[in-house]
């Protein structure tokens, strides 16, 4: 069991540390997708490795070994992993279930407040009269896009259709899921802290290269992304509404004035590696696991 729990804690640290670089390297739409995929595997990933190490302690505990139908003195004597290792693993597992806990019902209820704030109209571009310059995509289904007056004022007619179509590549693409499910993974491990950043930084680039198809001007849209950052900078107070302003805006700008990125299958394939290796070694942690707690319980039963 310690061999394939190390394995697995070395592939969660090479994908918190790999996966981030490598994103910002490949088109936006296969970094999302994969990074997401990716931060999802890996904290399933870390909730096996710690459930199980934290079966290990706990389950030595009479209580919990009768319930199970197993020896805790034979589980105690078998046991590979040190106990303050495995009580370690319960107080983060905790810990882990609590974040996720608080986070999603957080972003349930911010979900929530902006779909009510749109409620009993179907139209897909609400201007909300206000004195912020602003434009966001509401979570779907049912999403809408959300722009201020006060932008709309100080944009041309060109530059708002540039935002709009920023805005609709967000609805269209789901890229609010994609946000919340790589936001859940980081509650569950906090080291893949980066890899939210680069999905973010993902998401916003998918949709600029969306916008520039539609609208044909790859520097109008780096010249609205720019003038849109200018005029407001509190982004951080609102991760989970794709926004134009996200991510990070000089790279952003950079990239729309460069060539298209193309695919690059090396990079793309490193990902994919660390992420099988990952998936065998958690399994390898379940099985041994089993096999544990399988000796245990056929000695209680001799």
């Amino acid at each position: 069991m310690t061999a394939a729990v190390v394995a697995a804690l070395a592939a969660i640290l090479a994908f918190t540390a790999v996966a981030p670089r490598l994103g910002h390297r490949l088109p936006p739409s296969v970094a999302a997708s994969v990074l997401t995929v990716g931060s999802v595997l890996v904290a399933g990933s870390t909730g096996v490795v710690l459930a199980v190490l934290a079966l290990t302690w706990l389950g030595q505990a009479p209580p919990v070994a009768q319930l199970a139908e197993w020896s805790p003195y034979a589980l105690a004597a078998a046991n590979p992993v040190p106990n303050f290792v495995a009580a370690g693993g319960l107080a983060l597992l905790a810990a882990a279930g609590l974040r996720v806990t608080i986070r999603a019902l957080r972003r349930g209820r911010a979900v929530m407040d902006v779909r009510r704030c749109h409620r009993g109209t179907s139209a897909t571009v609400l201007v909300v009269d206000s004195l912020r310059p602003d434009a966001f995509a509401t979570p779907g289904p049912g999403g809408r896009i959300v722009v201020t007056s006060a932008l709309l004022a100080a944009l041309t007619p060109a530059e708002q259709r540039a935002v709009i179509a920023h805005e609709r590549a967000h609805l269209r693409r789901g890229h609010a899921w994609l946000l919340l499910l790589a936001d859940l993974a980081e509650a569950t491990n906090p080291l893949l802290r980066h890899t939210f950043r680069a999905v973010q930084h993902a998401v916003e680039r998918w949709a600029d290269e969306d916008a520039a198809r539609h609208t044909g001007d790859r520097e109008l849209v780096a010249r609205t992304i720019a003038r849109v950052a200018l005029l407001r900078h509190d982004t951080a107070a609102r991760p989970m509404t794709p926004a134009a302003t996200g991510g990070q805006v000089p790279r952003r700008v950079r990239a729309l004035l460069s060539p298209r990125p193309r695919l690059r299958p090396w990079l793309a394939g490193t990902l994919l590696a660390l992420l099988t290796f990952s998936a065998v070694a958690t399994v390898a942690v379940e099985r041994t696991g089993d096999a544990l707690f399988d000796r245990v319980a056929t000695v209680q039963d001799r």
